[in-house]
């Protein structure tokens, strides 16, 4: 199981930087860097091991796969940006505006947004196919998902409330987005999607969660990321807000919700299975 996963990351590594060359100037200098920093590449990890588990060959859905990390690592860039969370590193290495400045990393940003629909439309698949996925990337990542989230976020004022929706918005569309496109491609019926989609939303709340905690419990040399910031800065985190031994009861609830989710589709791939428990029971 894990050296599938290693190996579907590596291609997925491959993949990110094929075609970008830091040589052709700053840009594409500061767009080759963010991606060449290493990441779980989780949500291309979660759309190939799907797609494994329909009978379906990943290896010909490798630039799909790798628009979606693109996308997350453009929200990354600009959630690292002063004006956000302010962060000087990112999986170890200096965040993107401190390796080139501000102005070059909101272009990165912007660029690699753009890039990644130029990945999805290149996709082998029909038309209508593509746009449908499209469709539910774009849905996931705007007013009702990502850029939503990250703004109500930067709005937190305390209301332990609000957090769910927070983290339902600026972290879970992306990851069910990310298991709905390799339905598409699979051509799975509304009901199997319906049934996906909990399963996906159950993963991408438990993962952020776990992100929360391991905010306030992880060892900063193994995530690579400065830790304990979320107190000084007033953020939406769950285990700050709701306790550490709720926090922990709800990643539980939440996998077995999507445990059930999965069972009930007959999903029974290893690595895709492996990825889903470690997505909610992490170290870094």
């Amino acid at each position: 199981m894990a050296d599938r996963l290693q190996e579907l990351a590596a291609a997925v590594d491959r993949e990110l930087l094929a075609g970008l060359d830091p040589r052709r100037g700053t840009l594409e200098a500061a767009m080759h860097y963010a991606l060449s920093v290493s990441g779980k590449r989780l949500r291309p990890l979660l759309f190939l091991t799907l797609l494994e588990a329909c009978r379906i060959e990943a290896p010909r859905y490798l630039g799909l796969a790798s628009a979606l990390e693109i996308i997350h690592t453009y929200s990354l860039i600009h959630d690292d940006l002063p004006a956000m969370d302010d962060d000087d590193l990112r999986r170890g290495m200096p965040t993107v505006h401190r390796r080139f400045n501000e102005a070059v990393a909101l272009l990165a940003g912007d660029t690699l947004l753009t890039y990644a629909f130029e990945k999805i439309a290149a996709a082998p698949l029909p038309a209508e196919r593509t746009v449908e996925i499209m469709a539910l990337v774009t849905r996931s990542i705007g007013k009702d998902g990502m850029a939503q989230g990250q703004a109500l976020d930067l709005e937190f004022r305390g209301d332990a409330g609000a957090i769910a929706e927070i983290h339902r918005l600026k972290t879970a569309e992306l990851i069910k987005a990310s298991l709905l496109a390799a339905a598409a491609v699979a051509g799975m019926d509304g009901e199997r999607r319906r049934t996906l989609a909990r399963a996906g939303l159950a993963l991408g709340l438990g993962f952020q969660l776990a992100d929360d905690l391991l905010d306030v419990t992880g060892d900063e040399a193994q995530a690579g990321k400065k830790l304990r910031k979320d107190g000084e800065k007033g953020s939406p985190n769950a285990v700050l807000h709701l306790g550490l031994d709720a926090v922990r009861a709800r990643i539980d609830a939440l996998h077995g919700e999507s445990q059930a989710a999965i069972a009930e589709l007959g999903i029974d791939h290893p690595p895709f299975l492996e990825l889903a428990r470690l997505m909610l029971y992490r170290s870094r």
